[in-house]
């Protein structure tokens, strides 16, 4: 059913489109595009501008909607950024791939749009074999830069059949390495708990949890990937000779120091503030915490991009050896979690504590307690997260040669996952001046989370670090040249350490194909229209605009709602060009999009929810059809000889008052101006449109 536009909107939008073709259009997206754009591929950095915000939000969708599942998040991160690395690596001096030793090039080939176009084209190749249900995100993330997807040249003179080479690769090289990727890390071990998520046989040992999926809909946790302890490492050493002591406090037979640990965990719960509630939350976001503040470094330092990759390809290869160990060590001692400890100790008595979201310290019966995060998938002993915090911050000492890291996070008051509107009570700023300051407060928040006992944080501790520079040692010998190339990872044999009642039979689980399809489908739409998006969530809404289509020259319209996190891609029926209308809560501005054809529809891709309208033809070759009012108040005005100079530090964005576009401008910085729009200047600023506030600017000429 269609929806019909207001006169208001209609009036609106009309202005809009009139003002857009008298003045230029407002900043554009990055469209799909048929032929290669060089000065662009050259000018940025593929692993932050593109790779990971495509992988991220794709990430949260299929592998870990919490961000917390780090085995599974980092599986993907290391895959990725070995294809890069080693198509990187015949572009420099010395270094070699790790599973493709492919000729050095030419030293006028070692050119930063070479690098680009070979690293892009590994990418694409490992996220087609990680991730094969989304190929169309992948496609698209090609297509948006000018690349070929569908070039599958295996030529080791030419960037693109480097790329590709490397990536395949870096799949063949750990697609059996342990991790059972064929077998969608399904368990290989035969993993049982002695527990079942409703009766504590051992109080020693793990306990499932139950979560709540959605109203009266519960699951029971399963211990996540435990044949990661049998993952070949990156480093060169053998997992099993690290071990960490056991757990002895975590024996229900050592009554005293049991009920002491349990007691030192409510007695943090019992006295939370909001710094600690927010630094659990944070750590807890593997994503956020171990891959942006990488990012915030390596623009610090302005790393190449050859280097950017290469630095994180170090932090994800640093926090995989130590999960192996980490998860070896799980899977040894089995170890039980808070929750079930102080259910145990304490049954229905009455204990001081976090009452849950908004309830602050409250007297409840301890069989109802909680802690303040989600209790991971897998057993208490040791903790990994800390084990990934420390091998990260060692990781990063080393290939850095420096301690410091001056990272912030900033919240907004109520900005809280866990107690939305609540926490924080005034917005807060965490920061962290080195990676110690880091290591040690990912550590802390995971007792502040209640999800860990100390010593399960000291364990790691005392251990992790090592991981980080087994890593970078590696790492060394594949940029000297001196490492061998390696042959394809095997998985390794069984722990001999590990419980045999952990060890029954193994059971292969058959999980039927998903019946959704993918991607997801509007079904709102019209039969002259087809969008179709990676994101859950959207909704399609025809529209019948009236009049507006004698006037205009407009054929069709839809309007999407909802979380676009992937983007989306929208096709007519019809031909002509497309008009993008953003969402009205937001200021609305009007773009002409990037039309491509699929299957003979006319398509466009969108990254926000609004309006897409179907022209027949340009909205330049309206112009005469109508005129603006005298007085009336334009969203953009094009400037032709306007500078503006920077005052301050400034956020560079992608919109007025958007999103930042992880770039700050320095100060005294000299800026070409090409429009204005409500009190933000859009500006060209290395290479790239965005925007920036006009209050911490100096105008220059007519501006």
């Amino acid at each position: 059913m269609s929806r019909l536009l207001s006169p208001q909107r209609i009036c609106f939008l009309l202005l809009i489109i009139i003002t857009l073709q008298t003045v230029g259009m407002v900043q554009g997206q990055s469209p799909p595009v048929s032929n290669p754009s060089a000065a662009l591929i050259e000018s940025l950095n593929p692993l932050i501008d593109i790779v990971l915000p495509r992988i991220f939000p794709i990430i949260a969708l299929d592998v870990s909607p919490s961000l917390g599942d780090a085995t599974l998040i980092n599986r993907i991160n290391f895959v990725t950024a070995l294809g890069m690395v080693d198509a990187a690596a015949p572009y420099h001096e010395t270094a070699v791939g790790m599973y493709t030793q492919i000729p050095r090039q030419p030293e006028a080939e070692r050119t930063d749009l070479n690098i680009n176009t070979a690293m892009m084209h590994a990418a694409y190749q490992t996220l087609l074999g990680l991730l094969p249900d989304r190929a169309p995100v992948w496609r698209m993330m090609m297509l948006n830069y000018g690349l070929n997807p569908d070039d599958d040249s295996l030529n080791l003179t030419d960037p693109v059949g480097i790329g590709n080479a490397a990536g395949i690769g870096a799949l063949d090289g750990r697609m059996y390495d342990g991790m059972n990727q064929v077998g969608n890390y399904q368990d290989t071990t035969g993993y049982m708990p002695v527990n079942t998520a409703f009766v504590l046989h051992d109080p020693s040992r793990w306990q499932p949890g139950v979560r709540l999926q959605g109203t009266g809909v519960y699951s029971v946790q399963h211990f996540v990937t435990p044949q990661l302890a049998n993952v070949e490492p990156f480093g060169s050493f053998d997992p099993r000779s690290l071990r960490v002591p056991p757990p002895l406090a975590s024996n229900v037979e050592n009554w005293a120091d049991y009920k002491e640990q349990a007691d030192a965990v409510l007695a943090v719960s019992a006295n939370l503030t909001d710094e600690q509630k927010l630094k659990a939350e944070l750590f807890d976001n593997k994503i956020v915490s171990l891959s942006l503040s990488y990012i915030h470094v390596a623009e610090q330092l302005g790393l190449s991009p050859a280097d950017t990759v290469r630095g994180y390809f170090v932090k994800v290869a640093a926090a995989l050896d130590a999960a192996i160990v980490i998860w070896q060590e799980k899977a040894r001692y089995d170890g039980v979690r808070p929750f079930s400890a102080i259910r145990h100790i304490y049954g229905d008595e009455l204990v001081e504590a976090w009452g849950g979201p908004g309830a602050g310290t409250i007297s409840l019966p301890a069989n109802q307690w909680q802690a303040y995060l989600p209790e991971a998938d897998h057993p208490e002993y040791p903790s990994g997260s800390t084990c990934g915090c420390y091998a990260t911050a060692q990781a990063m000492r080393r290939f850095t040669g420096t301690d410091e890291l001056n990272w912030s996070v900033s919240y907004r008051t109520g900005s809280s996952r866990v107690e939305p509107g609540i926490t924080p009570a005034s917005d807060t700023r965490l920061t962290f001046a080195t990676w110690s300051d880091f290591e040690t407060d990912c550590g802390l928040a995971r007792v502040w989370g209640g999800v860990h006992f100390p010593a399960a944080v000291e364990a790691s501790v005392a251990l992790c670090s090592t991981f980080g520079d087994l890593a970078y040692e590696y790492f060394t010998t594949l940029m000297d040249g001196t490492a061998d190339l390696r042959a394809a990872a095997q998985e390794l044999p069984v722990d001999p350490w590990l419980q045999a009642s952990t060890q029954p039979t193994v059971s292969v689980i058959q999980v039927p194909s998903p019946t959704t399809p993918t991607p997801e489908a509007c079904e709102a739409a019209t039969d002259s229209i087809l969008v179709t998006s990676v994101n859950s969530s959207i909704e399609c809404q025809a529209l019948d605009t009236g009049g507006l289509q004698q006037m205009m020259g407009y054929l069709d319209a839809v309007e999407i709602k909802g979380e676009l996190n992937s983007g989306a891609q929208i096709c007519f029926a019809n031909h002509g060009s497309l008009i993008f209308l953003t969402d009205e809560s937001a200021t609305a501005q009007l773009i002409e999009l990037m039309a491509y054809s699929v299957s003979g529809m006319t398509c466009g891709w969108i990254e926000q929810p609004g309006t897409v309208f179907l022209m027949a033809n340009s909205v330049a070759d309206h112009a005469s059809q109508i005129s603006i009012s005298e007085g009336a108040e334009l969203p953009f005005v094009s400037l032709a000889n306007c500078q503006v100079i920077s005052t301050d530090f400034i956020n560079f964005r992608d919109a007025p008052a958007g999103e930042r576009l992880n770039q700050v401008i320095p100060v005294n910085t000299n800026l070409v101006a090409e429009g204005k729009s409500s009190g933000w200047f859009n500006v060209n600023y290395l290479g790239r449109s965005g925007w920036v506030s006009s209050d911490y600017v100096q105008t220059q000429g007519t501006c």
